[in-house]
């Protein structure tokens, strides 16, 4: 935002130029109603629930996801296949009365997902809008985490290039860390 002396200085040149500002990007469509407060909820659920490190069984042997939160505890970043060298990024932030999710995909697209539900301990995202997504490439259009104390089930569906969804629901289990 401009100090109050330099947005007098932008409009004494504007004025002095005849030039007008640009016009304002045109605003993006309103997300999908969902009841008030399901995105407050959800995001008080996701941070006391996901911080740390989750364990599945994989073919070449245990798969990792960890959660951490950033930014004085506003933000909450998943970083997917934890020393793999293929790592995935997916944060999570509240947006006002929304809850919001930048999945950033190993195929270069960027999808990101709005809050659609949150009840006991499912909370269910829907596909908003998507950057960077290339021909014949699929694109993540929901996920659902089903959050237990010790586990959680992450359900993600993807459309494929054709349009043809596919899904898959991997569990997690928390990596415990021996007590000394």
């Amino acid at each position: 935002m401009l100090a109050p002396r330099r947005c007098a200085l932008v409009a004494l040149l504007v004025t002095a130029c005849g030039c007008a500002p640009p016009a304002a990007p045109a605003s993006p469509a309103p997300p999908p109603a969902v009841p008030a407060g399901t995105g407050a909820a959800a995001w008080a659920r996701l941070e006391r629930a996901l911080p740390g490190a989750w364990t599945m069984p994989g073919k070449k042997g245990p798969f990792t996801v960890s959660y951490r939160l950033i930014s004085g505890e506003s933000t909450l970043v998943e970083t997917w296949g934890v020393g793999s060298g293929h790592e995935t990024m997916t944060v999570f932030h509240p947006d006002h009365e929304d809850l919001v999710l930048t999945h950033y995909c190993a195929q270069g697209n960027q999808p990101r997902l709005r809050v659609a539900s949150a009840s006991g301990d499912t909370v269910v995202f829907r596909f908003a809008d998507v950057t960077n997504l290339l021909p014949g490439k699929a694109v993540l259009v929901e996920r659902t985490l089903r959050l237990g104390p010790d586990s959680f089930d992450d359900t993600e569906v993807y459309r494929g290039a054709d349009g043809t969804p596919e899904s898959t629901t991997y569990h997690f289990t928390r990596v415990t860390t021996a007590q000394p």
